[in-house]
């Protein structure tokens, strides 16, 4: 049988390390937790900012070819105008791109195949040899086709680098949840753990709390008093803690068994 004074020291440490390890386990898993959720939502906002200026290039783009053909095929100065202000954005956009998409060498390659568009077909070099040229007739069609060509492969690289962005996207997005599903497993399994050792204290202090009444023994018989009667020690025992009861013989019931059984030495000379 514990103990009494084993069971108050381990219900002591139970209750004074038990908060502790709650509190810090509790804490930690919300470092932690935090933590992951600023990076996931860092992740999809940078995915998000991504496609988006990919968006925004392309419409840069459409606007540049439109500016530049059809200045050359008018030689209005509101058209120049938009396009030049439209080749300043769609490099811009490139620039901004560059620096989102670094470290991603597919994405690399196909922002370098889309700047190389950008100024073969779009400088301001080549608009300006154009513009003193006479654009009629089979000219002018050559720059329409030559425009459609332009804006098909500028469609072409960028509806690859957003459908590489929304798989990212998507796979962010599942490593965040999936993250958040963890920590509240591990959150629950902490809070499952806390509650199973407060039971555990509330038992040994109820076992304490029984452990101390007080017990009445007959000091005549050795009876002990329980339940309104008088039983045996060894029933006592049994009902009480449920203890398997043997008997032996201490040390000095047996020194006091051999006096009296060894025969005294008048009895001796007598016979």
């Amino acid at each position: 049988m514990i103990g009494v004074g084993k069971i108050r020291r381990t219900a002591f440490w139970m209750g004074l390390v038990l908060p502790i390890f709650a509190l810090l386990a509790t804490i930690w898993v919300a470092h932690v937790a935090n933590g992951q959720v600023s990076l996931a939502f860092a992740a999809v906002t940078h995915t998000y900012k991504t496609i988006n200026l990919l968006e925004d290039a392309q419409a840069h783009i459409a606007d540049a070819e439109t500016g530049q053909r059809g200045y050359l095929l008018t030689g209005r100065a509101d058209y120049f105008a938009l396009y030049d202000t439209a080749v300043d954005s769609a490099n811009d956009d490139v620039q901004q791109l560059k620096s989102l998409v670094a470290g991603n060498r597919t994405e690399e390659n196909n922002l370098a195949a889309l700047e190389d568009l950008i100024a073969k077909r779009l400088a301001p070099n080549s608009a300006d040899a154009a513009f003193k040229k006479d654009l009629t007739g089979q000219n002018a069609i050559a720059l329409t086709d030559e425009g459609r060509d332009t804006m098909n492969q500028a469609r072409g690289i960028l509806f690859k680098m957003r459908e590489i962005e929304t798989d990212q996207l998507a796979m962010r997005q599942q490593q965040a949840e999936s993250r958040f599903i963890f920590d509240q497993t591990v959150s629950l399994i902490f809070v499952a753990v806390t509650a199973l050792s407060l039971i555990a204290v509330v038992a040994i202090v109820l076992r304490l709390e029984h452990l101390r009444k007080i017990v009445t023994i007959c000091a005549w018989t050795g009876q002990v008093k329980y339940e309104g009667g008088w039983v045996q020690m060894e029933e006592y025992l049994k009902k009480r803690f449920d203890l398997s009861i043997s008997h032996g013989l201490s040390q000095e019931a047996a020194e006091k068994m051999m006096r009296e059984t060894k025969p005294s030495p008048a009895k001796t000379a007598k016979i």
